[in-house]
């Protein structure tokens, strides 16, 4: 065996730039238009390329399955170790990291099923992101007095009130604790995100 081969030293080439134009397909036309979030466009375009590098190199050490399956080990820590990572940012990690480890070590599939497999997890993504889940929503917490919008019978009065009060135009009010003494309750709202292009998830909006 050959320790090094001008041949495979071009495909090695010509496969690192194929996956570094879908990694940028992805993450600069599907993910940034949406997200406007230049940290995460850094890291997409990083990991994707290094994790590349790093399967195709032990690629040929014979550890192909096991270091593809220690990569989703990691993320899985990213996402329940870490700081909190928005589920989004975390959906196009996997697709990036999965994205990268298919065109390292998919050296016996021949081009066309490769550019297949890519043009295809492109297109899904793509529908998902502008076509399917095209209407998305952000949800906030409030804190309202008047406890009597809460009964059942109230409740479009209750989404006028959240209306007025909030400035957007909700579309849905979850009633969550109800404190009789204080006469207040807990309100989840949600509402488009296109009525609201500053606005931004808190940390407690999810609990």
């Amino acid at each position: 065996m050959d320790f090094f081969t001008w041949a495979g030293f071009w495909q090695l080439l010509f496969r690192f730039a194929i996956n570094t134009i879908w990694i940028f397909l992805i993450s600069r036309l599907l993910y940034y238009p949406k997200q406007k979030k230049p940290e995460y466009l850094f890291s997409f375009l990083l990991i994707g390329s290094i994790v590349f590098i790093i399967c195709n190199l032990l690629g040929k050490l014979t550890l192909s399955i096991g270091f593809a399956v220690g990569l989703f080990a990691i993320f899985a820590v990213l996402r329940y170790r870490t700081n909190p990572i928005p589920v989004k940012e975390m959906t196009y990690f996997f697709i990036i990291i999965g994205v990268s480890v298919k065109n390292a070590l998919a050296s016996r599939i021949s081009l066309p099923e490769l550019l297949f497999s890519d043009v295809a997890i492109f297109a899904l993504t793509f529908a998902g992101e502008y076509i399917l889940f095209k209407k998305k929503y952000i949800s906030k917490t409030i804190i309202i007095q008047n406890i009597e919008l809460t009964r059942p019978e109230n409740y479009p009065k209750l989404i006028e009130e959240l209306s007025n009060l909030s400035g957007f135009k909700v579309e849905k009010a979850e009633i969550g604790r109800v404190d009789y003494i204080k006469r207040q309750a807990r309100i989840r709202i949600y509402f488009l995100e296109k009525d609201a292009p500053h606005s931004f998830v808190d940390s407690d909006d999810g609990d």
